[in-house]
């Protein structure tokens, strides 16, 4: 039974994974679709608010995905792993891709960089609070 578990949860882990980066680029495609008045006002008054909101829900979404785990230990380095390699994926293809790199695309880079880089951090703290030892 606990092998079962133990192969069942690596696709669980990916469907959090691809589940919360779906709302990452939902959340961006929202940001990046606001006029310059409501963009500027969204990030002075709620821009802050709103990103910790959607980093709290990702930490407790793989919180309770690594509880589904027959081994926390297991569970965290899964999603350790999965994060890190998804991260470096999303950052390699952002870099990457055949567009005219001016200064406005390459700050929109750095930063599109940044936030995923703590998604992930947020990711795998979620998942190491699932193991109730600090990391």
């Amino acid at each position: 039974m606990k092998l079962i578990r133990y192969i069942l949860f690596i696709p669980i882990c990916f469907l959090a994974l691809k589940f919360v980066y779906w709302g990452f680029s939902h959340l961006l495609t929202w940001f990046i679709g606001l006029s310059t008045f409501w963009l500027i006002a969204t990030l002075i008054f709620f821009g802050g608010a709103i990103w910790s909101l959607f980093k709290v829900l990702s930490a407790m979404l793989m919180s309770f995905t690594s509880m589904f785990a027959p081994n926390r230990i297991f569970s965290f380095w899964t999603v350790l792993i999965l994060s890190i390699i998804n991260s470096i994926w999303t950052i390699y293809n952002s870099w990457t891709m055949d567009v005219n790199y001016s200064g406005k695309v390459i700050f929109g880079a750095i930063v599109f960089s940044i936030l995923v880089l703590e998604l992930t951090f947020v990711l795998i703290i979620g998942s190491g609070e699932a193991t109730e030892e600090a990391y």
